[in-house]
């Protein structure tokens, strides 16, 4: 959750604990208006988590962490989606206790490829669309890493 840069509190409380809200997500203002505009409100869920851990409103363009459904590759359809800065921070191995996988480059068939490399089962989410015609070529997997949660910064 702190590498996250979520709070410990209620509405926080499935994240990185389920079998799907793992990816650590980076929203930007685009995102989070579309994805409350289509039934999925993270976007003020993720401003709310912010001002809790932060004492403070985000700014209009800042970036606000969100643990989003792996399973439907939302993080990366949003980055996909919109030139706002959105992005996957990193996604959790929740088959491990300490590994991570960062520089998830801002494909949905990137996200898609680490979804299947970890088993997370797959499933749908309002308003993000399962593929987007783009793939994830043999360079892009090769920018994926894994590593250890504590090696983050």
């Amino acid at each position: 959750m702190n590498k996250c840069g979520l709070p410990f509190i209620n509405s926080t409380s499935h994240c990185f604990a389920d079998s799907t809200h793992q990816t650590c997500c980076m929203l930007g203002p685009e995102a989070r208006r579309y994805a409350d505009n289509s039934g999925n409100p993270i976007g003020e869920a993720s401003l709310k988590a912010f001002k809790s851990k932060h004492n403070r409103e985000a700014n209009q363009s800042e970036l606000t962490p969100w643990c989003t459904c792996f399973g439907s590759k939302v993080c990366s359809f949003y980055a996909s989606k919109f030139n706002d800065g959105t992005h996957i921070k990193f996604l959790n191995d929740p088959n491990s206790e300490n590994d991570v996988l960062t520089n998830i480059p801002r494909k949905v068939a990137c996200e898609e490829y680490a979804r299947k490399s970890l088993e997370i089962t797959a499933h749908g989410t309002p308003g993000v669309n399962s593929a987007n015609g783009d793939s994830c070529t043999s360079g892009n997997i090769a920018q994926i890493t894994r590593e250890s949660i504590y090696q983050l910064q």
